[in-house]
C-alpha cells in the first residue's frame, strides 16, 4: 500500500493511498462536507415560518468554510415554501433561508442540497395553533408593603416565600400574604426542598435558613452579593452572585467552588445534580457537569443574563436585557426571538413544561410561550417585574417593584 503524502504549494493536495495502483487526488479548497447548523423545532404552527432561518455551513477538505457556494433550498414534504430558494454561501460558509411550513397537519420536510454532497434535512411538525391564555389569568395580590420584591419560591399552594428589599420576607399561607420588613438588607434570592428548608440569600454574602419553625443566618464565607440560589436536594444547594462567585451546600455546610469567571452571576438553575447552569454578566453562560464548572459561551450576546431556567437537560432557557432570549437544545445554545413583545428588558423566566414558559419584564409586561411561539398575557400592572415562578401552568406567581405580587391561574 502506497506511502500517505502531504504536498505543499499554492494549491495543497492530499493523496490518499488506496488498494488500486492509483492515487486520489482531493483539493482541500473544493467544498467537501455541508451540515445544519442549529436544530429543528419540534412543533411549527401550519403556516408559519420556522423560529429562526433554517442554515447550513460548507467546508473544504480541510474543515475551513468555504464561500461561494450554491446551496439550493427545497420543500421535499409538507407543502410550504422557502426564500430564497437558491442561496450561496458567505464568508463564514453559511447559508440561510426562510421556511414557512404548510397547512397540513402533520410533517414538513425541507432540503438544503449542494452539488456532491450528501442532502442536509430539516424537518418539523405542524399543529393547529394552542388556545390562547384567558385576558384575565393574572391577577394582583395584596402584599402590605411597598418594598422592591426580588425572588419568589413556595412548596405548595399555601406555602409560598417572597423576598426583597430591607430584609423583606413575604409569606402566603393560601388566603393571604404576612410578613414585613427590618434594616435595609437586601434579599435577592429564595428556594427551599420543602417547607421546612428554605433558603434566602442577599447583600454581603447573606444567607438564612428556614428549619419550619423559625430563620437563622448561616455563615456563608463571603460578603459578595448573592443574586440567585437553587438546589437539587437539601444537601445539595448552589447560590451564586458577584465577580463570579459560586457557593456550594453539601447538607452541612457552605464552601466556594471555583466559577473561571470574574463576571457577575444573576441566575442559577439545573436539571439534575451533574447538570447545572450560571447566567450573568456579558452574556456568561457556565456549566457543571457534576465535577467542576465551565465556560459555555454562546459568542451571539454581550448583555446581561438574569435568569435560566428549563424542563429538561434538553430544553433549557436564558433571558437578560434588551429582550435577549437564548434557548439551549441538549447540544447547543441559540438565539430565540420573541418577536419584539413586551418591554425592553427580560428579567426571569421559568415554566411548567417544555410548552408553557412565562417570562416576566422591566416594564411590567408578562410573556408566554406555549411550544410553538411567544405571545403578550396582559398583566395589569406597568411595575417592573423581577422574579417568575409557579407551581404548575395553572398556579403561577410573579414580584417586583413596589411590593407588587401577581397571581396567575387559569380561569377557563
Amino acid at each position: 500500500m502506497q506511502n500517505l503524502r502531504l504536498l505543499t504549494g499554492l494549491t495543497p493536495l492530499i493523496l490518499i493511498a488506496c488498494h488500486t495502483s492509483d492515487s486520489t487526488a482531493i483539493d482541500i479548497k473544493a467544498a467537501a462536507a455541508v451540515a445544519k447548523v442549529g436544530g429543528d423545532p419540534v412543533k411549527v404552527v401550519a403556516g408559519e415560518s420556522f423560529p429562526d432561518s433554517i442554515r447550513v455551513i460548507v467546508s473544504d477538505g480541510a474543515s475551513f468554510p468555504k464561500y461561494g457556494v450554491r446551496v439550493a433550498f427545497a420543500v421535499t414534504a409538507g407543502g410550504g415554501s422557502i426564500a430564497p430558494a437558491i442561496v450561496t454561501t458567505d464568508a463564514k460558509g453559511r447559508a440561510a433561508a426562510k421556511f414557512t411550513t404548510g397547512m397540513a397537519i402533520g410533517t414538513n420536510t425541507a432540503t438544503a442540497t449542494v452539488a456532491g454532497l450528501p442532502v442536509v434535512s430539516f424537518t418539523t411538525t405542524t399543529v393547529t395553533a394552542p388556545p390562547p391564555i384567558p385576558f384575565d389569568f393574572w391577577s394582583s395580590a395584596s402584599s402590605g408593603t411597598t418594598q422592591h420584591l426580588n425572588g419568589i419560591w413556595g412548596s405548595s399552594a399555601t406555602d409560598v416565600w417572597a423576598v426583597g428589599y430591607n430584609e423583606t420576607i413575604l409569606h402566603y399561607n393560601g388566603t393571604s400574604w404576612s410578613g414585613g420588613n427590618g434594616t435595609v438588607q437586601s434579599f435577592t434570592g429564595v428556594w427551599g426542598s420543602s417547607a421546612s428548608d428554605v433558603w434566602v440569600v442577599g447583600a454581603n454574602g447573606t444567607i438564612l435558613h428556614f428549619n419550619g419553625t423559625g430563620w437563622s443566618e448561616i455563615r456563608s464565607g463571603t460578603t459578595e452579593l448573592l443574586f440567585s440560589i437553587w438546589g437539587t436536594s437539601a444537601s445539595n444547594v448552589w447560590a451564586v452572585g458577584d465577580a463570579g462567585t459560586i457557593l456550594h451546600y453539601n447538607g452541612t455546610s457552605w464552601s466556594s467552588v471555583p466559577s473561571g469567571t470574574f463576571q457577575f452571576l444573576d441566575g442559577v438553575w439545573g436539571s439534575s445534580a451533574s447538570d447545572v447552569w450560571a447566567v450573568g454578566d456579558n452574556g456568561t453562560i457556565l456549566h457543571f457537569n457534576g465535577t467542576t464548572w465551565s465556560s459555555a459561551a454562546v459568542g451571539t450576546t454581550l448583555n446581561l443574563l438574569g435568569s435560566v431556567w428549563g424542563s429538561s437537560a434538553s430544553d433549557v432557557w436564558a433571558v437578560g436585557y434588551y429582550q435577549t432570549m437564548l434557548h439551549y437544545d441538549g447540544e447547543r445554545w441559540s438565539t430565540v426571538s420573541s418577536g419584539g413583545l413586551g418591554s425592553p428588558d427580560l428579567n426571569s423566566v421559568w415554566g411548567s413544561s417544555t410548552s408553557d414558559v412565562w417570562a416576566a419584564e422591566s416594564g411590567g409586561s408578562i410573556i408566554h410561550y406555549d411550544g410553538v411561539r411567544w405571545s403578550n398575557v396582559p398583566s395589569g400592572t406597568n411595575q417592573e417585574l423581577i422574579a417568575i415562578w409557579g407551581r404548575s401552568e395553572s398556579d403561577v406567581w410573579a414580584v417586583g417593584f413596589g411590593g407588587t405580587i401577581l397571581h396567575g391561574a387559569l380561569s377557563r
